[in-house]
């Protein structure tokens, strides 16, 4: 079967003719390395076989149904999500984590034409069948194993770029999850744009710990390394000791993605197991040799940015983007260029504006709160099959509305404030940012996680409430941590309620839906 000249299999073709032994994917489960000419190999065969399996052998295209697919993170899913690109389908790639109910939420959303179950799941796969369409077949997926003389599939001519190509569900923490539909258009000019601003390379190694079924890891760490020819370390999941490790004694990294828990993770890991021991200056040094190293997916909390810059001497680079825009702003790769608190400036080819929320303004001024609007070749083509809410989410000239509050400084660099429905808090006639209260008290040598939310209230409003969880043998009450914080804040913005909890909980990304813990800890303020 053909591959389909799409630009990221033609950059992978030509990294192939160049070195038919380049790495594409090193898989930590299998033990097992695969060049781009296997990746290739694989995906024509694989494709062959999903559209023998849909009948569509005679036209030898999908022509845009929907295939799901529950696969690990490694080769095998990257070998999958290309296959249905190959066969001109679209990916929506399944939780790995999430229960049996969410699974069929995303199935039945996406009405796809094919289930693919990896064998890792093949314990849920009868339960899937039991709820899901008849008329959907269920496809197994032999794993593949490393081929040492693997061969370059043919090419024929690509499918226009306007298709459909990936539905990923949003995270569903102001709302039901939607299906996000982009293009390959979309993918290609989101990873292209990263590509030339964070200069990836075919030398580039980046170790893959992110899931498999949002933007950051899927674009990111995926699409932007395997179009320019970078090799991709893919573990199954985040174990902070296994990347002190890797960082400590594989010479050929030079690239880590995360969201900011990560981060903390990696933080309280050296703190307690490899400070003060014979591994800490390797284990400094490994990580000190890393060209780039970018938080993302949720707010960085400034603490937890300066303790890795203690520990390493990296200075994570930060950026903004979202399901529906890929990546919109992005710190400089330059370390003066690193911000605390600001997500950088526009990515080439991107645009974005502030607005004022009630009155559609455009803020053209510097320090003034504004809504986030983008606009470009990287936003989203639809919610699958919600013209409706497509429509709401773009202004009438074209651009898409984030949701998201931030101010521009006089230098055009941006800050986040937060989500508008949850993030900011109006309070006695003041905007509160929750985003910069969680800093604050992140900042304090008890606090080890904190969510700030808004709490209904008659007479301010709305009342600044905080979520924390303390580190271990701390102990701070609600008068103690206000005489903290009004050394760092203006007294309106310290919190007046507080809810102490031994954990925080959090999606596979790092997000809080604060909406839920509105309601799980203060019902009647729902």
């Amino acid at each position: 079967m053909p591959i389909p000249s799409l630009p990221v299999f033609v950059a992978a073709r030509q990294i192939a003719i160049d070195n038919p032994e380049h790495i594409a994917i090193i898989d930590v489960s299998k033990g097992q390395s695969f060049t781009y000419t296997q990746l290739l190999e694989n995906a024509a065969a694989l494709s062959k076989l999903i559209i023998e399996t849909l009948g569509s052998a005679s036209t030898g295209d999908l022509n845009e149904q929907r295939v799901a697919f529950l696969c690990p993170a490694g080769y095998d899913y990257v070998a999958t999500s290309w296959a249905v690109w190959s066969a001109g389908g679209v990916c929506v790639p399944l939780c790995t984590s999430h229960p049996v109910k969410e699974l069929l939420y995303t199935i039945h959303d996406s009405d796809p034409s094919l289930v693919i179950i990896h064998p890792t799941f093949e314990k849920i796969a009868p339960e899937l069948r039991k709820a899901v369409s008849l008329h959907v077949p269920f496809m197994g997926l032999d794993p593949f194993t490393r081929n040492d003389n693997p061969s370059l599939p043919s090419f024929c001519a690509s499918f226009p770029l306007d298709r459909r190509a990936l539905m990923i569900y949003t995270s569903g923490t102001t709302s039901n999850p939607k299906g996000c539909v982009t293009t390959h258009e979309n993918i290609t000019f989101q990873a292209s744009c990263l590509v030339k601003a964070w200069d990836y390379r075919r030398s580039d190694h980046l170790i893959h710990v992110l899931p498999l079924h949002h933007v950051h890891g899927i674009i990111n760490g995926l699409a932007a390394c395997l179009l320019s020819g970078a090799s991709v370390e893919m573990h199954p999941k985040f174990d902070p000791k296994v990347i002190w490790q890797r960082w400590q004694h594989c010479e050929t990294s030079t690239m880590f993605m995360a969201v900011p828990t990560i981060y903390s993770r990696l933080n309280d890991y050296f703190d307690a197991h490899i400070r003060g021991t014979d591994d800490e200056q390797g284990a400094r040094a490994g990580a000190q040799t890393l060209r780039l190293v970018v938080s993302g997916s949720a707010a960085l909390p400034t603490p937890i940015k300066a303790k890795f810059a203690e520990i390493t001497g990296q200075i994570l680079l930060e950026r903004y983007g979202m399901t529906e825009i890929g990546m919109a702003l992005s710190c400089g790769l330059k370390p003066e260029e690193r911000i605390d608190g600001s997500v950088g400036w526009p990515l080439p080819g991107v645009q974005v504006r502030l607005t004022e929320k009630d009155t559609g303004r455009i803020i053209d001024g510097p320090n003034e709160d504004g809504m986030i609007e983008v606009r470009g070749r990287n936003v989203f083509r639809e919610y699958w099959r919600r013209p409706d809410a497509t429509a709401n989410e773009f202004t009438g000239d074209g651009w898409f509305k984030t949701g998201d509050c931030a101010l521009r400084d006089s230098n055009g660099a941006y800050y986040i404030q937060g989500r508008a429905s949850v993030d900011i808090i109006k309070s006695g006639g003041y905007k509160i940012s929750a985003l910069q209260v969680e800093r604050a008290m992140l900042a304090l040598a008890q606090v080890q996680e904190v969510a700030v939310v808004g709490l209904k209230d008659e007479e301010w409003g709305e009342r600044v409430a905080a979520i924390v969880r303390f580190r271990e043998g701390a102990e701070l009450d609600l008068p103690s941590l206000r005489t903290e914080l009004k050394k760092e804040l203006a007294a309106y913005k310290v919190p007046t309620v507080m809810k102490r909890v031994d954990t925080i909980a959090r999606n596979a990304m790092g997000k809080v839906n604060k909406k839920l813990l509105v309601q799980e800890y203060w019902p009647t303020h729902a």
